[in-house]
C-alpha cells in the first residue's frame, strides 16, 4: 500500500470524525431547540385544557406542535439520510482496508515460504563469506539486512492497517446503533404527528357546531381591529403633524435621527417583546384556522405566550403614547426616531407617557384571556408605513 494512499485513508478517518462531529451537533442543537419549543407549546396546551372545551386558542396550539413536529421530523430524516450516507462511505474504506490488509498477508506470507524453502540450501555466513571480493560480501550482507527490514515493514504495515479496519469497524457500529435508533424516533414522531392531527380534526369539528357563537365574536373581532386600526394611524398622523412636518414623514430631532440609525442596523436582531411565545397569527392576511373562507388582517404580529407574562421594549426608546382600546386593552407606543413599536393587550403598564426606557426594559404585563394564556399584538411602522414586525426580530 503507497504512502499516498495511507495518507489518502488517514485524512478521510479524521475529516469523517470532524464533518460527523461537526454535522450532528449542529442536527442535535436544532431538534434540542425544537424539543424546547414543543415542550413549551405543551405547557400552553395544559393551561388551555382548564377550559375542557374545543376553542380556537387550543387549536392554534395544536397547529403549531403540528407545525414543530413536522421541523422535528424533518431533523431526523436528516439526521437518518446523513448516517446513511457516512455508512456507506464507511463501508467503501472497511473493503478497501480489508483487500489491502490481505494483499499484505499474501505478499508476507509468499516471502516467508520462500525463505524458509531455502533455508537448507545455504547458510547467510557461509553465503557471504565465500564473496569473492570483500564488496560482493557487503552487497550480499546489506541484500539479507534488506529483507529483514521489508519483513519488518510489511508487519508494521499489517499491523496499522488493521488496527484502521478495527476503528472503521468501531465506527460502523456506532453509526448502524445512531441510524436504528434515529429510524425508531422517526416512526415514534409520525405516531404523534397523526395523533397530533387527529386532535386538530375533532377540535374543527367541535367548533363549526357552535359557528353561530363564533361567528358572532368573529365579528366583533374584525370589528375591534378595524376601530384599532383607525386609532392607531389617526395616532400617528396627529404625532407627525405635531413635529413639525408638512408631509407624511414625521420630522425627527438630531438625537432622533441618530436612532432611527441604530434601530434600521438592528433589523432582524431585536429581542422578543416577550421571553417567550410562538407567533400565532403573522403579518398580513391570515386564513382563520376553523373558517377557511374567513380572511383576517393583521397590520402586526400575534404573539401567544403565558398568562400575564411581562412585556419588554425591544428597543431603547421614548414612549409616546399609552391609551385604552376595546378588545386591546391598554396599547403602549415607543417610538424610535421616525420608528414605531406597538404593544397591545396589556392589562397592567409600569410606564408612563414622556418615559425613555432602554431594549428589554419591562413596559407592562399582559392580560389573561379566558382560555388561560396570553396574547400580544406586536406592529412596527414606519412614519406611515406598516412594517412585517417578524423580520425585525431576532429568529427563536
Amino acid at each position: 500500500m503507497g504512502i499516498v494512499r495511507w495518507i489518502g485513508v488517514f485524512c478521510f478517518l479524521f475529516v469523517f470524525s470532524f464533518s460527523f462531529s461537526q454535522s450532528i451537533n449542529d442536527i442535535k442543537k436544532k431538534k434540542e431547540r425544537t424539543e424546547k419549543e414543543i415542550a413549551y407549546l405543551n405547557k400552553l396546551l395544559k393551561e388551555a385544557d382548564k377550559d375542557k372545551s374545543a376553542t380556537v386558542e387550543k387549536l392554534t396550539i395544536i397547529n403549531q406542535k403540528i407545525s414543530k413536529g413536522k421541523e422535528m421530523l424533518q431533523s431526523l430524516r436528516n439526521e437518518a439520510a446523513y448516517l446513511e450516507k457516512l455508512i456507506a462511505d464507511n463501508t467503501k474504506i472497511k473493503t478497501r482496508l480489508e483487500h489491502d490488509k490481505q494483499q499484505m498477508l499474501d505478499l508476507y506470507s509468499k516471502m516467508v515460504y520462500e525463505t524458509w524453502k531455502k533455508r537448507g540450501k545455504y547458510n547467510h555466513l557461509i553465503y557471504i563469506f565465500s564473496s569473492s571480493s570483500l564488496s560482493q560480501a557487503y552487497a550480499r550482507y546489506k541484500y539479507f539486512e534488506q529483507i529483514g527490514d521489508y519483513s519488518k515493514t510489511q508487519i508494521r504495515k499489517i499491523e496499522s492497517t488493521n488496527d484502521s479496519l478495527t476503528a472503521v469497524i468501531k465506527d460502523l457500529k456506532v453509526l448502524v446503533n445512531q441510524k436504528n435508533a434515529t429510524q425508531s424516533k422517526i416512526a415514534a414522531q409520525n405516531n404523534e404527528l397523526l395523533k397530533e392531527q387527529n386532535e386538530a380534526n375533532s377540535y374543527i369539528s367541535e367548533l363549526k357546531k357552535k359557528e353561530k357563537d363564533l361567528s358572532k365574536k368573529l365579528k366583533n373581532e374584525i370589528n375591534n381591529r378595524e376601530r384599532f386600526n383607525a386609532e392607531l394611524k389617526k395616532l400617528i398622523a396627529a404625532q407627525t403633524k405635531k413635529s413639525g412636518s408638512k408631509n407624511s414623514t414625521y420630522k425627527q430631532t438630531p438625537q432622533e435621527q441618530l436612532l432611527s440609525a441604530d434601530f434600521e442596523k438592528n433589523k432582524g436582531k431585536l429581542p422578543w417583546p416577550v421571553e417567550q411565545g410562538f407567533i400565532s397569527e403573522k403579518f398580513g392576511v391570515n386564513i382563520h384556522p376553523v373558517f377557511k373562507q374567513v380572511k383576517l388582517s393583521n397590520d402586526g404580529i400575534t404573539i401567544t405566550t403565558s398568562k400575564n407574562a411581562a412585556v419588554r421594549s425591544v428597543f431603547g426608546g421614548v414612549i409616546s403614547e399609552i391609551m385604552f382600546i376595546p378588545g386591546y386593552n391598554n396599547v403602549v407606543i415607543i417610538r424610535h426616531g421616525n420608528y414605531l413599536t406597538v404593544y397591545s393587550n396589556l392589562v397592567e403598564v409600569s410606564v408612563k407617557k414622556g418615559d425613555t426606557v432602554k431594549v428589554k426594559q419591562v413596559i407592562g404585563k399582559l392580560a389573561e384571556s379566558a382560555k388561560g394564556n396570553s396574547t400580544l399584538n406586536f406592529q412596527v411602522w414606519k412614519d406611515k408605513v406598516k412594517l412585517n414586525p417578524q423580520v425585525w426580530l431576532v429568529p427563536m
